[in-house]
């Protein structure tokens, strides 16, 4: 056997294997990404149900922030009392968190435009006003986009 041609064999075996090497490295990243994002989008699920049994946990909490949301619709924010404001604020201060590291994810890329406009977007909705009129402490951007938010609906 001619060893030009043995060597010339032995290189596309190797080219050949190297190939298959990569594809299957390329279904298994696929794979691996496709799980994470699963895992990410039931990390936000886990945190909405947190966030909404925090609210439901005191029948305060519900009616403090029903109470705040109503005055300022209102216009009427200066008869909040104290108690509901700072009823309010602990509540809201859950939401903010929430929201503010949803609409980062967003931001990134990581969460679909669909999601961020049918959860995010309507929760911003609701509560958005509350938490700018007792300016409760929101990053740059995301005050940004809140107000950006209220003032298309």
């Amino acid at each position: 056997m001619n060893w030009e041609i043995f060597g010339a064999t032995m290189e596309m075996l190797g080219a050949l294997t190297v190939l298959v090497t990569l594809i299957y490295l390329a279904i298994q990243l696929r794979q691996s990404n496709a799980f994470a994002q699963a895992q990410a989008m039931q990390a936000r699920t886990d945190t909405q149900i947190n966030m909404i049994s925090f609210l439901m946990s005191d029948p305060n909490y519900l009616q403090a922030i029903s109470t705040v949301i109503t005055a300022i619709n209102a216009g009427d924010a200066k008869q909040i009392s104290e108690e509901d404001k700072r009823n309010s604020i602990t509540v809201l201060s859950v939401v903010r968190a929430t929201l503010e590291n949803t609409y980062e994810q967003y931001k990134k890329g990581l969460i679909r435009k669909d999601f961020y406009q049918g959860v995010t977007v309507q929760t911003i909705k609701t509560y958005g006003g509350a938490m700018l009129a007792l300016d409760l402490w929101l990053s740059p951007d995301f005050k940004r986009e809140v107000i950006e938010i209220l003032e298309a609906s």
